[in-house]
């Protein structure tokens, strides 16, 4: 009887073998897809955990008007096309979402040294905030500057 049933399935379950393979490498790739595709969603969120700007910062940021540049321990912002900078900044935080420099440089203004220019770490409007409660304003736009080769 062990020997009829042992028959049994090596004769009529055995073209299935091949089928229930293909099956099983076929949900295996679509797994692997769906994690794959699934990864697009999760990565910003993964990014906004840990911090990190969803692109590539830089030290050097164009704008509209005047240009920033980090150089050693502090950042300089620079009228376009000048070669001297008109005012320096500290870097005090780098999040996912902004760079914040705080001004270093005496102004004409009862508010210079709560003076924080946020740049945006990818790209759009720097942002201007000074005072208590905190006034804000759109300084210019900005975008990070080419890599040199």
């Amino acid at each position: 009887m062990e020997k009829a049933r042992t028959t049994f399935f090596a004769t009529y379950l055995s073209g299935l073998k091949p089928l229930a393979m293909l099956f099983g490498g076929v949900t295996t790739a679509t797994a692997v897809f769906a994690m794959v595709s699934q990864a697009g969603n999760a990565i910003p969120i993964i990014l906004k955990t840990l911090d990190i700007p969803s692109c590539r910062t830089s030290d050097v940021y164009h704008g509209t008007q005047t240009n920033f540049k980090k150089e050693g321990a502090v950042w300089r912002e620079y009228p376009v096309g000048a070669v001297t900078y008109r005012y320096e900044f500290k870097e005090i935080k780098r999040a996912h979402n902004e760079i914040i420099l705080r001004n270093l440089t005496p102004r004409d203004t009862a508010d210079w040294a709560t003076l924080t220019v946020h740049l945006p770490p990818c790209d759009g409007t720097a942002k201007l905030s000074e005072g208590l409660p905190e006034r804000w304003t759109d300084l210019q736009q900005v975008w990070r500057a080419p890599r040199e080769s």
